[in-house]
């Protein structure tokens, strides 16, 4: 994200206006689809002299890439392909979905006792990354409810029929089309009071909340591209699920969360825990120990966060 956004955030921005429907939607739906559109452009439109930025950063970058572990990581991307789920079961640690349009199950282990998990049927827009038998997921996923998942379905494929029938397989046309069926899920024509429901992040009291909002404020000026806060919200939406966090100022954390994203960018970006605490209003030394909370939390998701984070 951060490559791409540095290397071609004007032609990632012209790209995402050119679709008209995102500006139909509130402020809430319209981050979900600008978000997915620059997912989708990065990896799967040439945007970059032909090539997808994905495929210009595997170039230009992979060669720098020493851990073993990362490298690994930005490898399995490119079996990735926007999916829309049905979430089926949850047995064992295992989470079980089925593509609708490709009608393939396939199961991703989380640790369900730490997760706010949907229910069962609710209907699941992301990025599955699949290997062998099980995936995981590229960055964030948006959830839709229960009661609209029949009526969501129909219009994905009622989008999709045209292609279908004139040959193309169902992962061609989710790579190719993928914007019909954001359109399809978020437009508003057919449900306009359902059009943002049920897609807020949830959080466990208000302090994590005014924090994540502390984090989008930070993060909003020139030198981090917009596309890049949800993943990072959904950074803090980890720590805050593995660690039930005490919470006494939201400035504190979200500092600390800003100090952890410029600390595992892979591309060498910095910024000073004194600049921060002038930033935020609050002492360095509160900064330090709150990123090491983060740090020692996020042990296991750092080098998945680094490479999503920097790509």
């Amino acid at each position: 994200m951060e490559y791409a956004f540095t290397a071609h955030r004007d032609g990632i921005s012209s790209f995402i206006n050119q679709h008209e429907f995102i500006t139909e939607l509130d402020r809430q739906t319209k981050d979900i689809g600008v978000f997915n559109l620059g997912i989708w452009g990065i990896f799967f439109r040439p945007l970059a002299g032909g090539k997808t930025i994905f495929e210009e950063y595997l170039q230009k970058k992979a060669g720098g890439i020493n851990r073993p572990k990362t490298r690994e990581i930005v490898e399995s991307w490119k079996s990735m392909t926007p999916a829309v789920m049905v979430l089926e079961d949850v047995k064992e640690g295992m989470i079980h979905f089925e593509d609708v349009m490709t009608k393939k199950q396939f199961k991703v282990e989380m640790d369900v006792s730490q997760q706010d998990l949907p229910p069962a049927g609710s209907l699941i827009l992301g990025y599955p990354i699949h290997e062998a038998e099980k995936a995981e997921f590229f960055m964030q996923f948006t959830i839709f409810p229960v009661k609209r998942t029949e009526a969501l379905i129909s219009k994905v494929k009622k989008a999709a029929a045209p292609a279908l029938a004139e040959g193309k397989s169902p992962e061609r046309f989710m790579q190719e089309d993928f914007d019909t069926v954001l359109a399809a899920l978020l437009g508003t024509a057919e449900e306009p009071e359902q059009a943002a429901e049920e897609k807020q992040t949830e959080w466990a009291n208000d302090m994590e909340k005014e924090t994540a909002d502390a984090i989008e404020k930070g993060l909003s000026g020139d030198e981090y591209p917009a596309e890049l806060v949800p993943a990072v919200i959904d950074l803090w939406k980890t720590f805050c699920v593995k660690k039930t966090p005490t919470i006494r100022k939201p400035e504190a954390f979200a500092a600390a969360v800003e100090y952890y994203v410029n600390s595992i960018s892979l591309n060498g970006a910095s910024v000073s825990q004194a600049k921060l605490a002038k930033k935020y209003g609050v002492s360095a030394s509160t900064i330090s120990s709150r990123y090491k909370e983060i740090e020692g939390a996020l042990t296991d998701e750092a080098e998945r966060f680094a490479a999503a984070l920097t790509s």
